[in-house]
């Protein structure tokens, strides 16, 4: 059996709203307009994907997680969140990466400026590494961030979270989707 897997892509790579890819780790001085999406769940009656500017990046160690979601290759913080989904019924939850542990999930796989229906992607893990240094923007409670899986314009993307205390165990899929 033949696997063809992509570049090993980190967190540092974000959506910009012309649907190209920000690398992070080439960072400039200075920034003038950079806006990233996020999917805003900070309140669930008002579900929406935003372009917010980056203006704060947390820089902080971690061990991570090396996944293959579908036929991508990424690299994750270990104490973040992805959102899976079951394609059969249309649920959708957040789960943090430290309890995949080879159980059968697949993740949402969208692009919200281009995408009309969702791809999802079975996630396995392959490696951990125990300290990567992560650069990533600042995102506020309730924020989700669209996380490229491809360097291309027009990219496929997951949704990730850092902080899920205050996002419901399982979310709307119509909110997501409309």
């Amino acid at each position: 059996m033949i696997c063809l897997l992509r570049k090993v892509v980190t967190l540092l790579n974000l959506l910009l709203s012309d649907n190209t890819v920000f690398d992070m780790n080439t960072l400039p001085e200075q920034i003038d307009d950079l806006h990233f999406c996020v999917l805003d769940y900070s309140n669930p009656n008002d579900v929406d994907y935003y372009w917010i500017p980056l203006i704060f990046l947390d820089l902080f160690p971690r061990p991570s997680a090396d996944l293959q979601i579908g036929n991508y290759r990424i690299q994750l913080p270990l104490d973040w969140a992805i959102v899976i989904a079951d394609k059969d019924f249309g649920y959708m939850e957040i789960l943090e990466l430290k309890d995949l542990r080879d159980r059968p999930f697949e993740a949402l796989i969208f692009n919200p400026i281009t995408g009309f229906m969702p791809d999802f992607g079975e996630i396995t893990q392959i490696n951990m590494f125990p300290d990567v240094t992560w650069n990533v923007p600042k995102l506020k409670f309730g924020h989700i961030l669209v996380i490229p899986l491809t360097q291309k314009d027009n990219p496929p993307c997951i949704l990730c979270v850092r902080d899920i205390h205050r996002l419901p165990e399982s979310l709307d899929i119509t909110k997501v989707f409309t």
